[in-house]
């Protein structure tokens, strides 16, 4: 321990010299057994005792030197992998950045996402730190897949992709509805109320919204429903046609689902599960985001071709 070290290294001092010592008394006792002449054996027990001294503080220096030498070498291995591991992270932080600069996603929102991510600091609560984390590994995983140009995939019923799409598109929305699956009870939510807002905006600025509800069961909500849903698009600039699959026998079942092609770019698909009674709409399993061009141009196709066989609601006001 340190508060020994002046005691343990006086006793080793003592130790060297009680050593010379011996050595010299010894070397007296010979020199004086075989010469017979004092000054010459006390000379040589002097001498021989002096040197037996020197050769071990000779020796613990050396030892020590050594020590020394070994720590330097540790110490200086230590500070070049700090120094290495230092250089790579501001390699790392120098290549992230002219990413940021090149990404064609605004700087200053990328920026915003690392700058604001620093505010949860060490003293947040844990369920915050595991929370951000979370969000933050979603929003990663959504860009790689949207950045990979196939699909993104959502577990239930989105919220944001739907919204954020709508606010974001610049020349046009096409849209099926399938009446049992987003009929009058889907419109009569927060978040139906929401698209509708949200559509209205987009047509005030030029967007042109199309939309086809499909008539593929008999609506619970009967013929009035439906009335006050189409009048709700239409009073808002939303072209809506309506397509009685009893009439359009011709048609493809299979390919019947709701989706909304955006900027015909982006494909918003949802697929829902299996019918439990007719009085319940099936839930939503899951919402792609669909970038494949191939997928996006056979959706934009086959919109073409309903909305050549629907029609608008000619009863309508």
């Amino acid at each position: 321990m340190p508060a020994d070290r002046p005691g343990r290294r006086l006793s080793e001092v003592l130790r060297k010299v009680a050593i010379a010592l011996v050595t010299g008394g010894v070397a007296f006792t010979l020199t004086n057994l075989a010469q017979k002449d004092p000054i010459l054996s006390v000379t040589l027990s002097v001498l021989i005792g002096g040197s037996a001294l020197v050769v071990q503080f000779l020796v613990a220096f050396e030892g020590r030197l050594r020590e020394v030498q070994v720590g330097q070498v540790d110490q200086a291995r230590q500070i070049r992998a700090c120094v290495d591991e230092r250089f790579r992270a501001i390699s790392e932080a120098t290549e992230l950045f002219g990413l940021i600069e090149e990404s064609a996603v605004q700087t200053e929102l990328l920026s915003q996402l690392v700058r604001h991510s620093t505010k949860i600091g060490t003293d947040s609560p844990g369920l915050a730190h595991r929370l951000a984390r979370r969000e933050l590994e979603r929003l990663s995983e959504f860009l790689k897949e949207l950045g990979d140009g196939a699909e993104a995939i959502y577990d239930g019923e989105d919220r944001d992709w739907l919204l954020n799409l709508t606010h974001s598109a610049e020349k046009g929305i096409d849209a099926t509805s399938l009446t049992t699956v987003d009929g009058g009870g889907m419109w009569a939510t927060d978040l139906g109320q929401r698209y509708l807002d949200a559509q209205r905006e987009a047509v005030q600025r030029g967007v042109r919204i199309r939309r086809i509800f499909i008539q593929d069961r008999p609506d619970p909500g009967g013929e009035n429903a439906l009335d006050k849903i189409y009048r709700q698009h239409a009073d808002i600039g939303v072209e809506v046609r309506i397509l009685d699959l009893s009439t359009a026998t011709h048609l493809r079942r299979t390919s019947l689902f709701d989706f909304v092609l955006f900027d015909q770019v982006i494909s918003y698909e949802v697929t829902t599960g299996s019918w439990i009674d007719e009085n319940t709409p099936p839930i939503v399993v899951n919402t792609r985001l669909v970038l494949r061009p191939s997928r996006v141009d056979e959706r934009s196709e086959r919109f073409r071709e309903l909305w050549e066989v629907s029609r608008p609601r000619q009863d309508i006001a």
